[in-house]
This record gives C-alpha cells, sequence and structure tokens, in this order.
C-alpha cells in the first residue's frame, strides 16, 4: 500500500473486510430470529396493545413467531397485525380461570376443532401438565387435543412441571404421530432428561424459552459467560434440527394466580431474547441459524421469505 496515507489505508481494510467495525458485530446480534414461545392474554391487554406488542417484536428482528391467547381468539388480534409471520395456536384456556381446569370441560376439544377448522389457527397449545396435579395423561380432553394435532398435523406445545422425562414419556410414545414441541426445555428438567427423552421420542421438539437468568434460575442453562453449559451444547449438537427459541413474556413469575395483577411480560422481551442471542453467538454460524430461525420454520411448516 505504497503511497496511500493513514485514512486510506484504513478505507482500504474496511471495504475488504479485514477490520469489523461495532456496527457489523451488531448486525450479528441483531440476526432474523424466530420466536416460537409468545402469549397475549387477558390480563396483558391493558399494559401492551397489539400494535406494541408487534413494534417489540419487529424490535427485536423477529421474523416469524408463534402466539397464544387467553382468551384464545386473542392470539388472532396479534397474528391479525401481520401478512402471516406471526401465528395464533389455539390454547384451551378459554376463560382466565381456565388453566386450572381446563380438561374438565369437553367443549374446549369442540372449540379447539372449530378453531383448527377455519384455518387461523395453527397449532395447540401451550397446554400445562402438572404432575400430582392434572390431568391425568389419559384425560379425555388432552387426549383429544392430540387426536386433533395429529389430526390437522399442527405441532402441540406443552408445559411439563415433573422432576424426570419419564412423566411424559408414555405420552410420547403412544401418540407417535403427533409433534410435540416441549416448552422451556422441560422447564425443572436438566440437559440428561432431556436427552433420554429425545432419544427415546423422535417427536419431539424443544424450546428454550423462560431458561433465563431471570426465571427457571434454579436449572441453568448457561454459564456465567452466558455460553451452554457443556450437557446442552452437546445435545443440542447431537440434535440440531430440533431445538428453538421462545421469549415467553410472562412477568412477573411469582404471582400467576393473583387475577387483579397485571402481566407485564412484553415490557421484558427484549431481556428475554438478549438472553439467548448471547449462547447463539458462541454458535458455529450454521448451527445457531437452525435454531434462532429455520427449526421453528420447519416445525411449523413456514416457507418463509
Amino acid at each position: 500500500m505504497k503511497g496511500l496515507n493513514y485514512f486510506q489505508v484504513i478505507y482500504s481494510l474496511f471495504v475488504f473486510g479485514l477490520i469489523f467495525l461495532p456496527g457489523t458485530i451488531m448486525a450479528a446480534e441483531n440476526s432474523n430470529i424466530a420466536d416460537v414461545h409468545l402469549h397475549y392474554t387477558w390480563d396483558q391487554q391493558g399494559e401492551t396493545s397489539p400494535q406494541d406488542a408487534i413494534k417489540i417484536l419487529k424490535k427485536n428482528n423477529v421474523v416469524f413467531g408463534i402466539v397464544s391467547g387467553t382468551p384464545p381468539e386473542l392470539a388472532l388480534e396479534l397474528s391479525n397485525q401481520t401478512d402471516g409471520w406471526l401465528k395464533a395456536i389455539f390454547s384451551p384456556y378459554l376463560t382466565p380461570a381456565h388453566r386450572m381446569d381446563w380438561f374438565a370441560d369437553k367443549n374446549v376439544v369442540t372449540r379447539a376443532r372449530t378453531g383448527l377448522k377455519s384455518g387461523q389457527y395453527h397449532g395447540i397449545g401451550e397446554v400445562h401438565l402438572i404432575a400430582g396435579l392434572g390431568p391425568r395423561l389419559t384425560n379425555p380432553v388432552l387426549t383429544g387435543l392430540i387426536d386433533l394435532a395429529i389430526e390437522y398435523d399442527v405441532p402441540f406445545l406443552v408445559h411439563i412441571e415433573t422432576s424426570s422425562y419419564k412423566y411424559f414419556l408414555p405420552l410420547c410414545k403412544k401418540y407417535s404421530k403427533a409433534r410435540f414441541l416441549l416448552a422451556h426445555a422441560g422447564g425443572l428438567l436438566d440437559a440428561e432428561n432431556i436427552s433420554a427423552l429425545m432419544q427415546a421420542c423422535n417427536n419431539v421438539w424443544v424450546e428454550f424459552s423462560a431458561r433465563d437468568s431471570l426465571r427457571y434460575i434454579d436449572s441453568a442453562i448457561v454459564d456465567d459467560k452466558g455460553r451452554l453449559l457443556p450437557g446442552w451444547l452437546a445435545l443440542i449438537k447431537r440434535y440440531p434440527n430440533r431445538f428453538m427459541i421462545g421469549s415467553d413474556p410472562v412477568w412477573p413469575v411469582d404471582n400467576r394466580h393473583q387475577w387483579d395483577t397485571p402481566d407485564t411480560g412484553w415490557l421484558k422481551v427484549d431481556e428475554y431474547l438478549a438472553f439467548h442471542r448471547t449462547w447463539l453467538s458462541y454458535l458455529p454460524e450454521k448451527l445457531a441459524r437452525r435454531i434462532r430461525l429455520e427449526n421453528a420454520r420447519g416445525l411449523f411448516r413456514d416457507r418463509g421469505k
């Protein structure tokens, strides 16, 4: 570069990609993502409008998303704000109180069939299965919903609260044609449990929503630098096509049964997704892209743009 002054040298390096400016790093951090665990509920309406929720997602470069609602039609208030990149799934919680006893209301299956038949819903969930509290894995409302998911060929988002993968094992084995998406990577479950479950049932996909530094803090998936722990890293490398991310916009998390307290979870989506972007940034780009975007589109059979 004989004869070039300092500024010409810097310009040349920049043009040929030999140096990286902060904007380059920022662009990588802001890569397009899919968020497969979104809610829009009755107690969020007063805090975040549908328009504001969409702005939050766009700000975070979410280009594909899955949203449920309580009641279920609230999910449509968000999905209808987009040109199809945000898809609603049918929640069995027909009213705020249904979260506790949805499995006792046979009308849930009828309503779910109507919703799926309309073409407005592209999955079922989030469905909470709480060991010791209900429902039983043979409950007719639960099994009826799984049958619908198979019939309409849509994913079934399930939340389990248990200390072992063996709790869910009979369900994924019996319904081998269902496509189960396991919320929160099992919540309390560690990588060893999830590995055993995924090995036993190839119809189980896993998403990492709420496994951040603010929730499920006793079952961390990352170290103090934000990198995936070795067990989780080995697992996603073993099953690179079966993991994805989500935000689960819920906050606070310690008063979910205080019905007079608003849910401000949408105001924390930035933090929730930033957590995922951190550990994803340590992965090889091809693997990171699969988890960040491609696997979600594949599971929900979205062609994207």
